[in-house]
């Protein structure tokens, strides 16, 4: 299968297909497995470099910390350079920096990696996402946005279960296993490279300091921009809480270890079932905003579940499926409702999601933290925090009437 001779005529051609098999499992490779593997392997890391409880915190949190200050920059080089050079740049750094991080001797270099592969990890989901917007007119954007999540949850879910038990051992350790994530992402900088058709470009104004900030007024203006991305901060920062604390509260409130971690791959494979259901059904509706408020609400009742639960293992449960089961069709729809806002031009879509990815990190970075000081008066009570986020999200959402798409 080409690409089209005129690039034009992107939204109706059959190679789109290749283009979104390409972005689902770009987020396969250079976010969702690398990412949760990250995570599964930070205890063999910390028993390696010696590092304590707050270091790992460090270690895991700076991505999302870095994605406050670099998305906006790095969604208006996205306007500003073209998705096939954003792409083929953004894959090769992030593999290096990635690969870096195999090579770390103590927390230091450890964290100076981390803030150098943190600088590009946030910003290449963007691309991914404008692609989407280039390649699919909006009848199909909700089913396109919906594949390119599942290759992020089943990489999550993939990366979360195999990083620590298989591969550690098979290729010889954390070290080794960090350098193959940041391999196989120069592996797709190469594919992307080779399969994404070049764009001519038209000569326009240099991006300089007066250009970011000409940009950042211009998409902050959008009522719409403002809604979506005060949602996002909302459920990102409760998906972040529930994900990090609720092994720790099980195991604090008498569950075995093997049962406190079952919970949170069910509330990832609900999420991975989910996805392309939900996100298509966007499509067949005629609007985004119904599916993002349904997701909100059911992160916030599988919060406010859990606070309820008492260490019930059932209840448990049915909180992790019912918080899980629209996370990834969230995210999914946020994208694609950022890049169908009302007056928003394609020249400014990598700016506008790098807005609302500003956001995205904040809730992401302060949420988690602020729920857990709460722990000192019930161990339960972080999650009200949490639920109290999703119902803002969903408060917000329910404030602004835009229209449904085109």
């Amino acid at each position: 299968m080409r690409p089209p001779a005129d690039l034009r005529d992107r939204q109706h051609s059959p190679y789109r297909w290749v283009i979104l098999a390409m972005v689902s499992l770009s987020g396969f490779v250079t976010m969702g497995f690398p990412i949760a593997g990250l995570s599964a392997l930070l205890s063999e890391i910390a028993a390696s470099l010696e590092l304590d409880l707050i270091q790992i915190g460090v270690i895991w949190g700076v991505g999302m910390v870095m994605g406050i200050f670099t998305t906006f920059i790095g969604g208006s080089l996205i306007d500003h350079f073209g998705t096939r050079r954003s792409l083929v740049f953004m894959c090769l750094a992030a593999g290096v920096f990635g690969s870096l991080r195999g090579l770390a001797v103590d927390f230091w270099s450890l964290l100076l990696f981390s803030l150098l592969y943190g600088t590009l990890q946030p910003v290449l989901p963007l691309n991914f996402i404008k692609l989407n917007r280039e390649w699919f007119a909006s009848r199909q954007l909700g089913l396109a946005a919906g594949i390119m999540s599942l290759g992020f949850a089943l990489g999550a879910m993939m990366g979360s279960g195999f990083s620590a038990t298989l591969l550690s051992p098979l290729l010889g350790g954390w070290r080794a296993v960090l350098v193959a994530f940041g391999l196989s992402s120069i592996v797709m900088a190469v594919l992307w490279a080779l399969l994404h058709p070049p764009v001519e470009r038209r000569p326009g104004p240099g991006l300089d300091l007066r250009q970011l900030v000409i940009k950042a007024r211009r998409v902050a203006g959008f009522r719409e921009l403002q809604v979506i991305a005060l949602a996002v901060f909302g459920a990102v920062g409760l998906m972040q809480g529930i994900v990090g604390y609720v092994p720790t509260y099980l195991r604090a409130i008498g569950w075995a270890s093997v049962e406190a971690d079952s919970a949170i791959p069910l509330f990832f494979f609900a999420s991975l079932v989910g996805v392309a259901p939900i996100s298509h059904l966007s499509d067949r509706l005629g609007s985004r905003r119904p599916v993002m408020i349904f997701g909100t609400s059911m992160m916030s009742l599988g919060a406010l579940l859990m606070f309820f639960a008492d260490g019930d293992y059932w209840t448990v449960m049915l909180a992790m499926t019912v918080g899980g089961l629209c996370f990834d069709s969230f995210m999914a729809m946020m994208g694609a409702s950022i890049t169908e806002a009302r007056g928003l031009d394609m020249a400014l879509v990598g700016s506008a999601l790098g807005f609302g990815g500003m956001l995205q990190n904040l809730g992401g970075s302060l949420l988690p933290p602020l729920g857990n000081t709460l722990s000192v008066i019930s161990l339960n009570a972080p999650f009200l925090l949490w639920a109290a986020a999703g119902v803002f999200a969903t408060g917000a959402l329910l404030s602004y009437r835009g229209r449904g798409r085109k």
